[in-house]
């Protein structure tokens, strides 16, 4: 009997060990074919639709977080052939604009030299130099730029000037070099389509999602008796000329109404100073600023900062 029960308990054993060997080699089929099946999806995988996707959703994001307000306006008729050429005329009124709005990063003389670009990275654009420009240094190209801006440098949009203003500053930019590229009629044609020039175009209003958000939220009255009080304070700060802030400050501003609504559309500035660096190095023009913002010292940023910041805190209504 002793003998018996040995051999079962040993049969019984080697059932075991044989049942646990066939379910681990099971276990490995199943996984291989996992992993095999696995490898064959990503295979058809459309990387390209996967890519555009993720830079869509950035994109996306980007203009979320980043969209300046601009009010609406209607920009003039203009005949972009005639514009074309220059005229004494022409190039005296782009000179005029230029030494006011370009000459502090670009130089007088269109080396890239101005004492405000020199904080620039990447600097800004020799015009002595036609040579490897983002859009090109074409009459059709130039007012792209001009237009759009150019994004991640301190190239702001002149979009709120006319376009007979934009053509009048590439025409005189020309003259820094005599060797710059002539734009075809296909060119010209191509840019009158694409900005719609020969007929004025009516630019809607356009404000930032956390702005339009904020005012869904916000009674319009309290928001407006706000910026008005902030104006108010601002302008009193200037006529008493006790707060040197305010007047550095004022020495920055093309636009005050502008640059306050700008501000108050934009809370992230308040963060800190670094924060405040990047509002206004960010498309100054449009926000009412001046292109002079990028010759600020870090202590007149942080003397500025402080004031809007209280500006701000006590307007409140």
């Amino acid at each position: 009997m002793s003998h018996n029960n040995s051999g079962k308990k040993f049969n019984v054993f080697n059932l075991f060990r044989d049942l646990t060997k066939f379910y681990f080699i099971l276990y490995l089929l199943v996984l291989s074919f996992i992993v095999f099946l696995g490898a064959k999806y990503v295979k058809t995988l459309d990387y390209n639709k996967l890519f555009y996707a993720k830079e869509l959703l950035a994109a996306d994001t980007n203009m979320r977080v980043t969209l300046p307000l601009k009010k609406g306006s209607i920009t003039p008729p203009v005949d972009v052939a005639k514009l074309s050429i220059p005229t004494p005329e022409l190039l005296a009124k782009g000179k005029d604009i230029y030494n006011a709005s370009c000459a502090s990063c670009h130089g007088e003389t269109g080396a890239g030299n101005g004492p405000a670009g020199a904080a620039l990275n990447p600097p800004p654009r020799n015009f002595v130099n036609p040579q490897l420009w983002k859009n090109g240094p074409k009459i059709s190209q130039m007012y792209i730029t001009l237009q759009e801006g150019i994004p991640n440098t301190g190239m702001a949009s002149f979009s709120t000037i006319p376009p007979e203003d934009r053509f009048a500053v590439i025409q005189y930019v020309h003259t820094f070099n005599l060797s710059y590229p002539k734009d075809t009629p296909e060119d010209l044609v191509m840019l009158d389509d694409k900005y719609s020039l020969k007929n004025g175009v009516k630019m809607a209003n356009q404000i930032p999602l956390g702005l339009a958000i904020d005012l869904e939220m916000l009674d319009y009255d309290t928001l407006k008796a706000d910026l008005n009080n902030a104006v108010q304070s601002f302008e009193n700060d200037l006529k008493s000329k006790k707060d040197t802030s305010a007047l550095i400050l004022n020495e920055i501003v093309s636009n005050k109404n502008k640059a306050l609504v700008s501000l108050a559309g934009n809370t992230k500035w308040k963060e800190s100073p670094e924060e405040f660096t990047k509002f206004l190095g960010t498309d100054p023009l449009d926000k009412g600023f001046k292109a002079t913002v990028y010759q600020l010292s870090p202590e007149k940023i942080n003397q500025i900062y402080s004031y809007l910041k209280n500006l701000f805190t006590k307007s409140r209504a």
